[in-house]
Parts: structure tokens; C-alpha cells; sequence
């Protein structure tokens, strides 16, 4: 079984319920990741959005956009900027409390080796996958992409340039 993760939209995204927020935001506390905790909270709100993530020996990781998809997204940026240079050692920690495991992801040739580390009673079996480097791509990519799609989908506000500006400057 290899590793998988998506943002899976139960019915078309005109027909959800579209949120407004006029947040303000403070440059000094808030940054990008403040944006994408009310972005993930929105998507929680419409039980119209699910965070799927599966994989060594599990099929289901009880993942949600609440409390696991904004860790997630806000590791984004750097793993992107290493996908886009081809460097495919990176690491990605879903540190919420109840997931608590952490995939390391290591260049093998033309594949990744996924190395599962459970900081739960939860034991990976394999604790080990490997993947062809375009599918580890994919999963990442359509994972921003979804997450930018829905986000503009349901609240425009909020995806605008502010949270672009930031995934620029963290990439």
C-alpha cells in the first residue's frame, strides 16, 4: 500500500455555501499560517470538504481540515520549493495530537523511500514505502492545488494575495 493524501470535495464547490470573512489581521501576530487556520476551519464548517490521508498499513488516519490540514499545509511551501528543485529529501510532520507521525521522505534513483516514525502507540506496518517520484509529486501538488480551488471556491477573501505573497516568500 502506498502513502496517499487529498482534499476530496463531497459535491461541486458552487453549490457549497460560500463564507465572507472581513478579518482583520495583525502584521505582528498573524501571518500566513493565520489564514490558513480560518481557511481550514471554513472548509471543517461546510462538512462538504474531507483531508484524506492513508497509508502504511492503515487506511484511514482519521485526518481532518480542522485540527491535521492546516499543519500540513503550512509545511507546503518548503516541500514545494524542494520538489520544484528536485530534491526530494524533506520531511513531513503530521504533529497533531491523536496523529502524531512524522514521514521522512528520501531520494531513492527514480523513487522515494517513505520512512513512517509513530509517536503514538500506532505501529506503521511497512514502516517503509517507496513511491516513483511523480507520484509523490502529484500527491503535493494536487494538494496545493485542491487547497487553493476550494479556498477560492468558498472564500475568495481569504486566498487572495496575502496568503499567495506568503507561499511565495516561504518557498
Amino acid at each position: 500500500m502506498e502513502f496517499h493524501m487529498e482534499l476530496k470535495l463531497k459535491k461541486p464547490i458552487h453549490t457549497v455555501k460560500r463564507t465572507t470573512i472581513r478579518k482583520l489581521y495583525d502584521e505582528k501576530l498573524d501571518d500566513g499560517r493565520s489564514v490558513i487556520f480560518d481557511i481550514c476551519e471554513i472548509f471543517h464548517e461546510t462538512d462538504e470538504i474531507d483531508f484524506i490521508a492513508y497509508g502504511f498499513g492503515s487506511n484511514d488516519w482519521c485526518v481532518d481540515c480542522r485540527y491535521d490540514l492546516p499543519g500540513v499545509i503550512e509545511e507546503l511551501p518548503d516541500i514545494l520549493g524542494k520538489l520544484d528543485a528536485g530534491d526530494y529529501d524533506f520531511v513531513l510532520d503530521f504533529y497533531e495530537q491523536g496523529t502524531e507521525r512524522e514521514i521522512q521522505f528520501v531520494d531513492w534513483g527514480d523513487h522515494v523511500v517513505l520512512i513512517c516514525k509513530s509517536r503514538t502507540n500506532w505501529k506503521p506496518v511497512p514502516d517503509r514505502i517507496k513511491m516513483e517520484k511523480d507520484r509523490v509529486d502529484h500527491i503535493f501538488r494536487n494538494l496545493y492545488r485542491r487547497f487553493y480551488e476550494y479556498g477560492e471556491g468558498l472564500c475568495p477573501d481569504l486566498i487572495a494575495q496575502p496568503l499567495r505573497e506568503w507561499f511565495r516568500k516561504c518557498k
